[in-house]
């Protein structure tokens, strides 16, 4: 700011008509402030913590930034800005209606569920955009058995006593060992539970063994959506990286090859995996089911320990 006076003020001749006024500099000031939020979402969105879950109230946030700074400003240039910026962002926060995730990211994340949309949105909002999540649900995950199939094991228990198979298999149905309760494991029956403050990330939370447990096919709905970020910022930077993976000397990798050495480089970056000669549990790959899946050849190995 000082170099700033000093420069018009040496140049006072030069700049003439075009040097900034007492007002001018109140606008920028009153700008700078109100845009100071919007700064701190941008960053909060492209933590690694952040996921769609995030979105909505980040733009409940904004808009409430934006009803609340309007009464503060008396500038014709201010207030029509700001009604500007509140259209705008109106205008995309509509669009969320038309895809059930967004409000299905708000009722998964456990610090959040229900609660959230009851306690900040009217009826006529929430009513439909939680059946919307609730159809999202019955259609994709509530009657998908390969999620239960694949969950988590539990840890073997110590050798139990021999009681004799017919006796045992009574002593599990009387105490309901091993079996998933269907009126847990429901989006609508945990979106109105009670909210819970969590440690970690919503998508962490969910990846922990004894919620893949409790929660079989709504965890993997969680998981599906939860893995979704806020922004395309990494995405596209991971889009970028690719470019300098096939340089003209690599041109013979296939797309799916590609997309193998940029995840798995994005992962090593990020710290979700360790190669084992770290200590690390080594490569997350899991072993090809179809005939025709196409392995990952030595050249491609090589990126990969490249990467």
């Amino acid at each position: 700011m000082t170099e700033i006076k000093l420069f018009m003020h040496d140049n006072e001749r030069s700049l003439d008509d075009i040097r900034l006024t007492t007002d001018d500099w109140v606008i920028l000031q009153n700008t700078h402030a109100f845009l100071d939020p919007f700064a701190s979402a941008t960053l909060y969105a492209e933590g690694k913590r952040a996921s769609i879950s995030q979105s909505i109230f980040l733009m409940d946030s904004l808009l409430l930034h934006y009803e609340q700074q309007k009464p503060e400003h008396k500038d014709l240039r201010m207030i029509r800005s700001i009604e500007m910026g509140w259209f705008v962002l109106d205008k995309y926060y509509k669009m969320t209606d038309h895809v059930p995730v967004y409000a299905a990211a708000i009722l998964l994340d456990p610090s959040s569920r229900g609660a959230y949309l009851k306690r900040n949105w009217p009826a006529e909002w929430y009513e439909p955009a939680i059946d919307a999540a609730n159809t999202f649900w019955l259609n994709e995950f509530k009657y998908d058995t390969s999620s239960v199939e694949s969950t988590t094991p539990e840890p073997m228990p110590p050798p139990p006593k021999q009681h004799g198979a017919v006796l045992d298999r009574i002593f599990k149905q009387l105490k309901g060992l091993g079996e998933v309760t269907s009126s847990i494991d429901d989006l609508r029956a945990f979106a109105n539970d009670a909210a819970v403050q969590i440690d970690c990330s919503p998508l962490e939370w969910w990846c922990r063994p004894e919620q893949r447990q409790r929660y079989p096919r709504l965890s993997h709905m969680a998981i599906s959506i939860l893995s979704i970020p806020a922004e395309s910022s990494e995405p596209e930077r991971t889009f970028s990286g690719a470019r300098r993976t096939c340089s003209w000397d690599r041109s013979r990798l296939t797309c799916f090859n590609i997309e193998k050495i940029e995840c798995i480089g994005s992962w090593f970056r990020e710290g979700y995996i360790k190669p084992s000669s770290l200590n690390g549990m080594g490569l997350p790959v899991e072993p090809q089911l179809e005939d025709d899946a196409e392995a990952i050849d030595d050249d491609v190995a090589d990126l990969i320990e490249w990467v």
